[in-house]
């Protein structure tokens, strides 16, 4: 019972201190998101190239841990319709956070599922994304994922190309 009672007064202390060190609000109504969802399904239907007119010029935009300019990034998300069909982002939430330092992201959290052109393996794995404003643009994003089917798939592809 001590142990129980202990527990509970740590968690009223913890919580109560939470409330003095909010950062910030998040919604998930608002413009930057729904320019995210548009973002989203673009690369749903397979042409992600409308990202150009959201997109800075000069943004960084990482796959985990590799870096990307605007091109590359279209270019690789592009090359997963020819990879792959059926891709979509199950049970996706996406929510802006505008923080006290004047910081703005979108995160965009969903469940990727494709299934493989090539042999026929359907894949399913977690998904975060962050994409990162600067005013009216996004400045950078940052996908993480498990790679590996697509890097396994991609190269089964390049082989069909040679």
């Amino acid at each position: 019972m001590k142990r129980i009672f202990l527990l509970f007064t740590v968690l009223v202390l913890v919580s109560c201190n939470l409330e003095e060190n909010i950062a910030g609000f998040f919604q998930d109504n608002d413009e930057k998101s729904e320019i995210v969802v548009k973002l989203a399904d673009s690369y749903l239907a397979g042409n992600f190239d409308i990202a150009r007119d959201y997109f800075t010029q000069d943004g960084k935009h990482y796959f985990n841990n590799l870096e990307f300019d605007v091109d590359g990034i279209i270019d690789g998300y592009n090359s997963h319709s020819l990879i792959f069909e059926d891709i979509k982002h199950n049970d996706r939430k996406v929510y802006t956070g505008t923080f006290t330092d004047g910081t703005v992201e979108t995160f965009h959290d969903f469940v990727w599922s494709a299934t493989s052109i090539i042999t026929g393996k359907e894949y399913y794995y977690p998904c975060h994304c962050r994409w990162v404003w600067d005013e009216d643009k996004i400045a950078s994003t940052t996908c993480y994922v498990d790679p590996t089917a697509i890097f396994e798939e991609a190269a089964i592809y390049a082989e069909t190309q040679n």
